[in-house]
């Protein structure tokens, strides 16, 4: 019997009394360094751009945008970039008095 209990003993560690506090601070700080290496910091996407390049209709309207770059990609910026532009009218080039369809870039800054 002694030896079962001083092998239990040696293999479980010393019972701690149920009215002891737990201490709590190693599994927070476990916590804390997990989540910080699965969500970004806020400070990363306080200040996200996009650039794009689309195609300006001789109508005014908005196409074929292609995202050229991002400084967060994963996050759904691109892609909120593109739906605005979508939706967007622009003033269209004008060539010899008529309106031409032309090539444009264009930044989309999204801020806090």
């Amino acid at each position: 019997m002694t030896l079962t209990l001083t092998l239990l003993t040696a293999l479980l560690g010393n019972a701690t009394p149920a009215s002891a506090p737990l201490d709590l601070s190693a599994l927070e700080a476990t916590r804390a360094a997990t989540f910080a290496q699965v969500e970004p910091a806020a400070a990363t996407l306080d200040n996200v751009s996009v650039r794009l390049r689309c195609m300006a209709l001789a109508s005014g309207q908005v196409a074929d945008c292609v995202v050229l770059e991002e400084t967060r990609p994963g996050y759904g910026f691109a892609e909120a970039a593109l739906a605005l532009m979508s939706q967007s009218q622009v003033a269209p080039m004008i060539e010899r008095g008529r309106p031409v369809d032309a090539v444009f870039e264009r930044t989309i800054d999204f801020t806090r």
